[in-house]
C-alpha cells in the first residue's frame, strides 16, 4: 500500500540519519508498550462492530496479529496491520502466514501517526492512554463519514460511542470496547 519508511513525529521536517530514527524509534517503543487484546474480547469488539465483505479494517498498532486474523478468518475482512516494532512486524507476518491468511492481510511497519486513515471503513485500536488525545483528532480528521471505530479500554476524546460492551476478564480488570461511528 506504499506507506514509505518509518517515520516519527518528533522529526518536524529535520532530515534524520538511520542511528537516530532507530533511536526515536526505540524511545517511542519504551513509552508506549505492546499490551495484547484477549481472544475473547477480539472476537467480541468485531461482532459488534458487524464487519462485512466490503469492509477493509486497519488494526493501529497490530502487535502480533490477533485482530487481523480474526477478522480475515471469521468475516473475510481485508486486514491491514500497523505496527511500530520490527519484532512485532515479523512475528504477526509469520502467524498470518501460518493461519493462511496472508492474501486477506497486510501487515506494514510504521508509525500510525505518519499513515493516511481515509481508506480505511473499520479501524481497530487499543491505545496507550497518553496518544488518546492525538489519535482522536487523527480519527476526526482523516476517517470518512461512515467509518466504525473499535476501541478497546480508552475511550476517545470528542466522540461519543454508539455502543458500549463490558467483558469481565476473570482478573480484577474489566475490558471495554466502545464503538464509534463517524
Amino acid at each position: 500500500m506504499g506507506y514509505g519508511m518509518l517515520s516519527t513525529p518528533f522529526e518536524d521536517g529535520l532530515r534524520l540519519n538511520d542511528e537516530d530514527r532507530v533511536s526515536i524509534a526505540a524511545r517511542m517503543l519504551s513509552e508506549y508498550p505492546y499490551s495484547q487484546s484477549p481472544v475473547q474480547v477480539v472476537d467480541a469488539a468485531l461482532q459488534l462492530a458487524e464487519p462485512c465483505l466490503k469492509d477493509v479494517l486497519v488494526d493501529l498498532g497490530c502487535g502480533d496479529g490477533t485482530v487481523l486474523i480474526r477478522a480475515a478468518g471469521r468475516f473475510r475482512v481485508f486486514s491491514v496491520g500497523l505496527e511500530l516494532d520490527a519484532g512485532l512486524v515479523e512475528k504477526a507476518r509469520r502467524r498470518v502466514r501460518d493461519a493462511g491468511l496472508s492474501h486477506m492481510v497486510d501487515i506494514v511497519h510504521a508509525d500510525l501517526f505518519q499513515v493516511d486513515l481515509s481508506r480505511f471503513s473499520l479501524v481497530y485500536v487499543y491505545p496507550f492512554p497518553p496518544i488518546v488525545r492525538r489519535l482522536s483528532l487523527k480519527i476526526l480528521d482523516e476517517c470518512r463519514s461512515g467509518t466504525r471505530i473499535i476501541v478497546h479500554d480508552h475511550p476517545l476524546e470528542k466522540l461519543e460511542p454508539l455502543k458500549t460492551l463490558t467483558i469481565p476478564s476473570g482478573r480484577q480488570h474489566v475490558h471495554t470496547i466502545l464503538l464509534y461511528m463517524l
